[in-house]
């Protein structure tokens, strides 16, 4: 492939992310399958971002936007990927700690497995973003607390490139149920050609409500 033909390709893959960015940033329409609860009361602004303190089942269940079920999912392996460690979680624990920051801990029969650290993003933090103080970050997103996937490139020399991702946008159902909407995206070009591709798909994770909860037992 000669130097113009891939700054031609470079050039195209830029302007499509750009405009993808774009539209999702003013994107307002995420209209949910009748299985999946209407979300507790929150402000819809751009900016603004939900509170999802709680406790939840690790195990919950996938929907297509069409309302079909997908299959039983995890949600420590939906945000943390697979590890077969920490795979038999059974019990999910939002907190916040202190402001714009939750801590996601996941434990089996009460004992504690592992946990993860989202902090709201900001300009002020993003020049300088410390993982070992704020972990990962989240961003507000009309209503949704947003946390993405590490995007994944792939492409082959004379045959195209494309860059895909995925988003995980949280808040709380009317019957306190965390639900996750996924929002995984492709884009690329084959040869010269671009082309994009989007699927959604939407979780439920139970509430569990047990009265006045104890304490879980840390593993030291």
């Amino acid at each position: 492939m000669s130097s113009c033909c891939r700054i031609l390709c470079l050039f195209l893959l830029a302007l499509m992310l750009t405009l993808f960015v774009c539209s999702c940033a003013v994107t307002t329409g995420m209209e949910r399958p009748s299985q999946i609860p209407a979300y507790a009361p929150g402000d819809e602004q751009l900016m603004s971002c939900p509170r999802i303190v709680g406790r939840y089942a690790d195990k919950g269940e996938a929907f297509t936007v069409k309302g079909g079920s997908v299959r039983r999912v995890s949600l420590f392996q939906l945000l943390l990927g697979d590890d077969p460690a920490n795979a038999s979680a059974d019990d999910v624990t939002v907190l916040e700690p202190e402001p714009d920051v939750i801590d996601i801990q996941f434990f089996k029969d009460r004992r504690s497995l592992t946990s993860r650290r989202f902090s709201k993003y900001t300009w002020g933090k993003g020049w300088n973003w410390d993982h070992s103080v704020y972990g990962q970050p989240y961003y507000c997103v009309n209503g949704f607390l947003q946390i993405d996937s590490r995007a994944e490139h792939h492409g082959a020399q004379g045959i195209g490139m494309f860059v895909e991702g995925k988003s995980y946008l949280l808040r709380k159902a009317v019957d306190q149920s965390l639900i996750v909407l996924q929002r995984e995206s492709a884009f690329g070009i084959a040869v010269i050609v671009p082309f994009a591709a989007k699927q959604d798909i939407w979780f439920r994770f139970p509430s569990i409500e047990d009265g006045v909860q104890q304490q879980p037992t840390l593993v030291e």
